[in-house]
């Protein structure tokens, strides 16, 4: 899998929050996205995860849950920035294959 191309229809995701509701941070590879000093309360974390997971399906032709007991069994939040995102997302289609 392409971490760039994940990372980018993350962007392309909280790009399209930010315009929706009106939110305002500058997304960079530290940018917290949930958890401690998160950029995100939880409805924006639901409304950009569907988001995500519809341009997935539609990328990769692969559907992929990202939010499930799995996820937050893990010892650290794969939720918390966009590279730990896309390292979960890739996680996720590798093994849907």
């Amino acid at each position: 899998m392409e971490k760039g191309k994940i990372k980018e229809l993350i962007k392309i995701s909280l790009d399209e929050l930010k315009d929706t509701n009106d939110m305002d941070f500058e997304l960079t590879e530290e940018t917290v996205l949930l958890g401690e000093n998160a950029v995100m309360d939880s409805f924006d974390f639901v409304s950009f995860v569907a988001t995500l997971e519809e341009k997935i399906a539609d990328e990769f032709n692969k559907s992929v849950t990202l939010v499930s007991e799995k996820a937050f069994s893990k010892k650290y939040s794969p939720f918390k920035t966009m590279d730990r995102i896309a390292d979960y997302v890739i996680e996720l289609l590798n093994e849907a294959e």
